[in-house]
């Protein structure tokens, strides 16, 4: 193996190993002594790979965004309409802020400023760089969506047109992290604690609200949430992180 290679495969051991520490302990409490004993390398050799421990967590969110990456390519190749694969991203995004919080909370730390500040700049960069490149391939869907299963926007040309898919794309991810935090805070069970599932119930009803708000005729939207919801299991269940069955740590 050259020394290059060798290189790589400690960073992502090193990361792996993170990830799964902060998943146990969180950032606050996570120390780089900590990765050192974990991973069993020196203090120097965690320190040649990553600057800071903000440097070292922006590399554990880059490694998790990559998981979205092939959820979100996985949901594409679905043979099902565009507006559907919207809402299995949706369902991706809800499921897994309740299933797997604490890894969905690296990826929020990675994007404070307070934290990329202290990461070097290709780090930042280059998670920054894949956060566009996501929101770029879930736009098409949208455009795709806005053509298929959208009334009322026919007349609009295409800068109109993409003006509205960028407005649904920042609602829709706004929508989902505000009812994730929501359920997550325990409000939701507080206003309809006779309901069973009261967390899913109001992301499933608002979500489809705002898709109907969008002009989605849909006569049986619950059915569809269905569907969608285990296409979406079945989507992060190919994930290394995310699955159901993941053991903690990286294989």
């Amino acid at each position: 193996m050259q020394r290059r290679e060798k290189c790589e495969q400690r960073e992502k051991e090193i990361v792996g190993k993170t990830i799964a520490l902060l998943s146990l302990r969180g950032f606050l409490d996570m120390r780089m002594a900590d990765i050192a004993k974990e991973t069993k390398y020196s203090m120097g050799t965690i320190y040649s790979h990553f600057e800071s421990k903000e440097d070292l967590l922006v590399a554990c969110a880059h490694a998790l965004v990559l998981e979205h990456k092939l959820l979100i390519q996985a949901i594409d190749v679905q043979p099902i309409p565009a507006i559907e694969k919207i809402i299995t991203m949706a369902q991706c995004s809800w499921q897994l802020s309740m299933q797997h919080p604490d890894l969905i909370e690296i990826d929020n730390l990675a994007l404070m400023p307070s934290v990329w500040r202290r990461a070097t700049q290709q780090r930042a960069n280059e998670l920054n760089l894949l956060h566009v490149e996501l929101a770029n391939t879930f736009l098409i869907i949208v455009l795709v969506a806005i053509e298929q299963s959208l009334v009322g926007y026919q007349h609009l040309d295409e800068a109109e047109t993409k003006q509205l898919a960028h407005h649904l794309t920042h609602g829709m991810w706004g929508l989902c992290v505000g009812l994730s935090s929501t359920a997550q805070s325990g409000y939701a069970s507080t206003l309809c604690p006779k309901n069973g599932d009261e967390g899913y119930a109001h992301f499933s009803t608002n979500y489809s609200n705002f898709l109907k708000g969008y002009g989605w005729h849909e006569t049986n939207p619950e059915e569809v949430f269905e569907r969608c919801k285990a296409t979406a299991q079945q989507c992060i269940n190919q994930t290394v992180w995310f699955a159901d069955n993941r053991q903690g740590s990286q294989p």
